[in-house]
């Protein structure tokens, strides 16, 4: 395959083979930029290889996020989140969604094609790819004038577009449970110091009789009018008492905490989109006509990879326990991107972060990359193999 055909630009190979760069200096670079130390000892977070789209799957990841966010609209209004016993309603502001690059089995073993993974009204790993991005601009100064993101406005650069949309308001705070416990606490940190935002939690959280949120840290009460949501509710293990708390505050939010169980990866189930083929809950498995073992099934309660089960039984899926809460989906086969020097094929999953805006298109804030060796996209699977590792999609140069 001549590299025209390449999911990857021709760029990517380019810059690869003139400028080699080692995990370890892509690993130290990061963490100077983001201005943090919570990053793994040893450097396996980070693939090491410079990604560049070809036009072709740039045009595909555009086309696809834009129709599957007018489908999902009617799933977006702010008067959802008062179904769910809110008392302040607000709009979904962010949608995550994951495809992967996947062989074309429709033209012949050597295309290739995206196909949706899952998507959630949940923004993780942005700041990641902002300081990435930076790091990279300085190792292949080319890519500067590529970055991972869609112009926002003529005048606007990156970090003003984001700011008010993240961290708006005039004393906002990032809200996380045991935030220094998390695997993620790189992205988190990175985006507490990129945005000047106090990390809070729930057990340093009041709501006033007005509604005001104030937290109390280190004895210093201190009231918030928006806060950048990273909490799961329901990791609280408190029986609710929290998001009964949580109800009554008049406060903006970025990643609304009702968002995250409204909008998730088993709508797939619900709505048509298009490009992507059909998906069913549990129970309905067998109205796909696809045998099991051409099957995934996903708890569309779960995140980071945990209970995905490929490549099961008919009977596996006939005693699924609560198979309402189970997204079933037509197995694809991925399609190696990269070889590593060891012959070791690499595969590529990639994450699209988008600002749902009411009165414009949906705007694509970061393309990030989960490059993998034989097992899932999952940071947790990462070893430190050549190209392994988390990256950024940058655009094609004058896209």
């Amino acid at each position: 395959m001549t590299t025209n055909q390449h999911p990857f630009h021709d760029l990517t190979f380019e810059l690869q083979k003139q400028a080699p760069q080692s995990k370890a200096r892509i690993h130290q670079l990061w963490a100077n930029l983001a201005a943090t130390s919570h990053v793994p000892a040893e450097p396996v977070l980070f693939s090491e290889w410079p990604l560049i789209a070809s036009q072709r799957l740039q045009d595909k990841l555009t086309q696809r996020v834009t129709a599957l966010c007018k489908v999902l609209q009617p799933k977006l209004k702010a008067e959802l989140v008062q179904t769910q016993g809110w008392q302040h309603p607000q709009a979904a502001d962010v949608l995550t969604v994951d495809y992967a690059i996947i062989v074309d089995g429709e033209h012949g073993t050597d295309g290739w094609d995206i196909r949706l993974v899952e998507f959630q009204a949940f923004t993780s790993l942005l700041t990641m790819g902002y300081r990435l991005h930076q790091a990279h601009s300085q190792l292949w100064p080319q890519l500067a004038s590529c970055p991972p993101w869609q112009t926002y406005a003529e005048d606007q650069d990156w970090l003003n577009a984001c700011r008010p949309w993240l961290a708006g308001g005039n004393n906002p705070a990032l809200l996380e449970y045991q935030p220094w416990q998390r695997g993620t606490l790189f992205d988190l940190h990175a985006s507490s110091v990129l945005w000047n935002l106090p990390i809070i939690e729930p057990h340093q959280i009041e709501i006033d009789k007005s509604g005001r949120l104030i937290s109390n840290q280190n004895g210093q009460r201190t009231l918030h009018d928006k806060v950048l949501n990273r909490l799961i509710l329901s990791e609280l293990k408190d029986g609710g008492r929290f998001a009964y708390q949580l109800q009554s505050a008049d406060v903006k939010w970025h990643s609304h905490p009702a968002w995250y169980f409204l909008v998730h990866k088993g709508l797939a189930s619900e709505i048509k989109i298009p490009f992507e083929p059909i998906n069913v809950r549990g129970h309905q498995w067998r109205d796909l006509n696809l045998p099991a073992h051409d099957l995934v099934a996903k708890n569309i309660f779960s995140c980071g990879g945990k209970d995905l089960r490929i490549g099961v039984g008919a009977q596996e899926l006939d005693q699924l326990d609560q198979p309402e809460n189970w997204l079933i989906q037509p197995r694809y086969r991925p399609y190696p991107v990269m070889t590593s020097q060891a012959g070791e094929k690499v595969y590529a999953e990639l994450r699209l972060i988008v600002q749902l805006r009411a009165e414009a298109q949906p705007w694509i804030a970061m393309q990030i990359v989960r490059m993998y060796c034989a097992e899932q996209a999952s940071a947790s699977f990462f070893q430190g193999r050549e190209g392994e590792g988390a990256n950024i999609l940058h655009r094609p140069p004058s896209a």
